[in-house]
């Protein structure tokens, strides 16, 4: 017999590559996978459907299931994870020297929605006590022009959003025009002095972090057609067993000392700090209240900034951000 053909769509990292090879199987399905720019798979399942099973944004795939508008539903299975404190610049004339200063100042993003913003903004408010509405955001494209248009978000909560009207917001924050920044990575204007971290040592302070709020940041999340999980109920776990294998072959590769196959040079005794500061299981899936506590707090505390932020009208529960009997998928 044959099995059921579906299609998916996964970013090319090393916890997703044994996926993309045919090295970890699917149980029981025969799925087609396929990878690119993560921006392009994210519009291609937004616009379309395009695919069976896809790589979401955390933030947008939650403001599509608050209204309603989503045609996939999530799994508990975080293929992107990242602390964002390496996210955030200041510019040096400015004076900010705790995130609380951003307060009255003029804040640029890419994107106000997008999964980076909503997990910056919730650290600077919950961890640092920041009053995000004292912010005035600024929205528009960092390095280059990435898009014809865009357009300030209006939320629910009446905070300040304005466009940079063309300007790129790497400009603005060296010369003024913005006090700080939210971006992915450093602007092109970012020399250390003009243009600073807001943390100079961001891993000391992210891992500062973990220690105090056991929160590892979730950007993606896998998801499937709606339809397709209801007429095949044992895919969820076959998933969950066929990512848990990939990222378990990419840790394998971390830990060679031999003939490494990462070029860092120390790449196994990061590997082995990276343990000491979060434990030897530093990226489970599963959203288990007994076996996974601190993926469902991480997982509810982002669905609550999304709330207070104004990006969703309503919290969103659990149970209707996964699929029908994930909760109960056993932590892998």
């Amino acid at each position: 017999m044959s099995l059921p053909k579906l299609t998916g769509a996964v970013g090319l990292f090393d916890r997703t590559c044994a996926l993309l090879d045919g090295r970890a199987l699917v149980e029981g399905f025969d799925v087609a996978w396929t990878s690119g720019e993560l921006e392009s798979l994210f519009s291609r399942a937004f616009e379309t459907a395009e695919f069976d099973i896809t790589e979401l944004s955390f933030c947008n795939y939650l403001i599509a299931t608050a209204r309603g508008a989503s045609s996939y539903v999530a799994l508990p299975i975080f293929p992107t994870r990242c602390f964002r404190h390496h996210a955030m610049f200041v510019r040096g004339a400015a004076g900010i020297r705790t995130p609380k200063d951003i307060e009255g100042r003029r804040v640029g993003t890419r994107e106000f929605t997008n999964t980076v913003s909503l997990v910056v903004r919730g650290i600077w408010a919950d961890y640092y006590g920041v009053d995000l509405s004292k912010v005035k955001w600024v929205v528009g494209d960092v390095d280059r022009q990435e898009r014809a248009q865009i357009v300030a978000p209006t939320l629910r909560n009446g905070w300040s959003i304005e466009t940079s009207g063309g300007r790129f917001l790497a400009d603005l924050v060296a010369e003024g025009g913005l006090d700080a920044l939210c971006a992915y990575t450093p602007p092109r204007t970012f020399d250390g002095s003009t243009v600073a971290r807001m943390f100079p040592d961001y891993a000391a302070e992210e891992q500062r972090y973990w220690r105090d709020t056991s929160l590892f940041p979730i950007m993606h999340v896998m998801v499937v057609r709606k339809s397709i999980l209801e007429a095949h109920p044992s895919l969820a776990p076959a998933l969950m067993a066929a990512f848990a294998k990939a990222r378990d072959l990419a840790v394998t590769d971390l830990e060679i000392e031999q003939a490494p196959k990462v070029m860092l040079p120390w790449t196994p005794t990061h590997l082995d700090q990276t343990r000491g500061v979060m434990g030897h299981d530093f990226w489970p899936y599963g959203v288990g209240a007994a076996d996974a506590p601190e993926n469902r707090r991480t997982v509810q505390t982002q669905i609550g900034w999304a709330h207070a932020q104004g990006l969703i009208d309503r919290p969103v529960a659990l149970d209707e951000f996964f699929a029908p009997g994930a909760l109960g998928l056993p932590r892998c």
